[in-house]
């Protein structure tokens, strides 16, 4: 029998609580994308028509209505595949039910709770006043254990009603915040808002749950699980097993929820405190922005010029200790990471740095503190020169088939630089031009100089061949 669309949609959200149990089934696993099963479906459908529909002919028609076939017909399955057995719902319906969802999350928060507390707190004082009453013959008493296993039952539906579309929430609010690039954009209006349900459904559900499902906070009165736990007690000292039984299942399913919560909240905390970064970066970055504003203005001429600040004005101040700082130079290292060639476009420098990237080992091995402490910027200026000046006198250097290539290095800057240190062959040998290739011998010579003694294995030099040019 089909149904049309507009009934379809009405039996739909009358009747929606069956997509809510869809969507919490899959909510208790990771899943990338957004295919349902159809047996899970009408498997979820069958069990809530027999469960909550008494009326034969009401079945048949919502069993008709909901079935897959007939929303399909309705045009509110986006695809159904048959042979694999999944099907998906259109996003655009999905997304409402899915917001009517959030709703559930208001009908379990402290107000709520407490009405809770005060109901078991009533069985909790009539229980314990009146022991001598236990009877299966009692009718006031029967009135009242009929009574307290229906609030029972009813507590736990809510907790676990609530605690699922916590769960179903938290993965939905999750995916706004995490798919936002705070790198790259100043956060939109919707992951504010995600911002914002997130900071409500922790105080108003998650804390106020949890407060209820301490086990911490058994030993007071004040605890609604305390109170049931001490019904349960009295009950297990009388002739009443059944019902002592059902309420310490209850119990124990009350009491695990507890790690659910914990984690739903673990997780919510910490967008909680992304936020609260957020918002605090926010307002330094407006309070900086602000007052160096009004410093320009204050600065400004009638020809609207002299707005510019002297480095050494008072506001950069907090920034002056960014002046000590120094980087790990090529000097530190026994040759260059990259050396870029000169006249490289953008296009051929990225490139080019992608591939040496893969070879540099300098980004993976432990680095070493230089043995000199303490020097200040202009003996690393002088450092830097030197090194500069180093790579221009090697531009020059001309050696064809030397045979020890560190002599050769020495006794070529060996009166060109000032304050020569055999140091200075091992910067020097990093900007040989690429024409030459270097082998190693197995003979080592030792060179002296104003005291100093470097040994060494016998390095070769030698012209790449045109061959191994074009290789």
């Amino acid at each position: 029998m089909k149904t049309n669309a507009h009934n379809t949609l009405a039996i739909l959200f009358q009747h929606v609580e069956i997509f809510y149990n869809v969507i919490d089934y899959y909510n208790e696993e990771p899943r990338k994308s957004s295919d349902f099963q159809i047996f899970v479906y009408e498997g979820i459908l069958e069990n809530y028509i027999q469960q909550r529909v008494a009326d034969i002919n009401d079945q048949k028609r919502i069993a008709s209505a909901l079935s897959l076939h007939n929303l399909n017909q309705c045009n509110q399955i986006a695809y159904i595949d048959n042979a694999k057995g999944i099907f998906r719902i259109k996003n655009d319906l999905l997304s409402v039910i899915k917001n009517i969802d959030s709703t559930r999350l208001r009908e379990l928060g402290q107000p709520d709770l407490d009405v809770i507390y005060s109901q078991i707190r009533i069985f909790y004082d009539y229980f314990n006043q009146n022991t001598d009453n236990y009877s299966h013959y009692h009718p006031e008493f029967m009135e009242h254990i009929d009574a307290l296993m229906d609030t029972m039952q009813d507590v736990f539906s809510k907790i676990e009603h609530n605690v699922r579309a916590l769960d179903g929430n938290a993965k939905r609010l999750s995916e706004i915040v995490d798919s936002h690039d705070f790198e790259k954009h100043t956060p939109t209006e919707q992951v504010e808002k995600a911002f914002k349900e997130i900071a409500h459904i922790y105080q108003r559900n998650i804390l106020p749950t949890l407060a209820f499902l301490n086990e911490e906070a058994m030993t007071k009165d004040s605890s609604a699980i305390y109170l049931i736990r001490k019904i349960r007690e009295k009950l297990n000292h009388s002739t009443f097993y059944e019902e002592a039984r059902t309420i310490s299942i209850i119990e124990m399913r009350l009491l695990s929820f507890i790690e659910i919560i914990t984690d739903i909240r673990r997780k919510l905390h910490r967008y909680i405190d992304m936020s609260q970064k957020q918002r605090a970066l926010y307002n330094r970055v407006e309070q900086h922005y602000n007052k160096l504003n009004s410093l320009v203005i204050e600065l400004l001429d009638s020809k609207l010029t002299g707005k510019l600040l002297s480095p050494q004005h008072e506001f950069f101040q907090p920034a002056k200790i960014f002046n000590q700082l120094t980087s790990w130079s090529r000097t530190n290292l026994t040759k260059p990471l990259i050396e870029l060639p000169n006249n490289f476009n953008i296009e051929v420098t990225y490139e080019y740095i992608r591939g040496k990237l893969d070879s540099v080992t300098a980004f993976s091995s432990k680095k070493q503190m230089p043995v000199v402490k303490g020097k200040n910027s202009k003996e690393h200026i002088l450092k830097r020169k030197r090194v500069e000046r180093i790579k221009s006198l090697m531009r020059s250097f001309q050696n064809k088939d030397c045979d020890d290539l560190y002599l050769a290095i020495h006794h070529y800057l060996s009166d060109k630089i000032e304050q020569y240190s055999l140091k200075d062959i091992y910067d020097a040998k990093a900007f040989l031009d690429k024409k030459y290739v270097i082998t190693t011998a197995l003979k080592r010579n030792t060179i002296r100089y104003n005291q100093q003694e470097l040994s060494y294995p016998i390095k070769k030099l030698m012209e790449k061949k045109r061959d191994e040019d074009t290789i």
